[in-house]
């Protein structure tokens, strides 16, 4: 019998921390990219009507995928003798660093077409009444290396909408910033909620 050294398959190219990344942010009538790496392996260009934001906090994305399941037991069996998957519920959390006029307008639930013409603009944002907050398209691209032996990886919400924000502290102590999770719903043009995918640049004459 081999033994387990002997039958290892472990790969540290596929070990990745995603310290390089941009959020991309756009209303739910904005165009979904055609595709999110070109012939060449690198990212795509965005589309028109997405709004990178900036600055998140050193806890960086999490991606939660929550499932919920309904076990069937039986008399004779103190274990289910089946389990139903009721739902699952996919999330993305990010914590904003920058205390700009597009994080506050997340935060107060505006849609990209109302948001002040760039990041760094003066901003007053008058809140009211509110009846439900916006859909909208998010994408994370993120880059882990540089140059040749960069690896890109995409996170692509294609209905998306902020469903729990937390508190907002100032003080001398930290800096200001804004807690905010998206909830993934599918979208019915194109049937899908979420798609994730990763490339490398491929070297010009390679094929590989």
């Amino acid at each position: 019998m081999p033994d387990v050294i002997s039958q290892q398959v472990d790969n540290g190219l596929y070990v990745h921390k995603h310290g390089n990344a941009i959020l991309a942010i756009a209303d739910y009538s904005a165009d979904v990219p055609d595709a999110f790496f070109g012939a060449d392996g690198l990212p795509s260009t965005l589309p028109d009507g997405y709004k990178v934001m900036g600055y998140v906090t050193t806890d960086g994305f999490t991606q939660s995928s929550s499932i919920s399941a309904n076990d069937t037991q039986m008399l004779q069996s103190l274990d289910p003798v089946r389990s139903d998957m009721e739902s699952l519920t996919k999330t993305l959390k990010a914590t904003f660093g920058e205390a700009s006029a597009w994080v506050n307008s997340i935060y107060s639930g505006m849609q990209v077409a109302d948001w002040a013409a760039t990041n760094s603009d003066v901003y007053q944002i008058d809140e009211g009444s509110t009846s439900e907050f916006p859909y909208y398209r998010i994408l994370l691209l993120t880059q882990d290396g540089v140059g040749a032996d960069a690896w890109y990886h995409v996170d692509f919400a294609y209905r998306a909408k902020v469903t729990n924000l937390g508190d907002r502290t100032l003080s001398r102590a930290d800096s200001e910033s804004y807690e905010t999770t998206f909830t993934c719903y599918l979208d019915p043009d194109v049937n899908k909620s979420y798609t994730k995918g990763g490339s490398r640049a491929i070297a010009q004459g390679s094929g590989s």
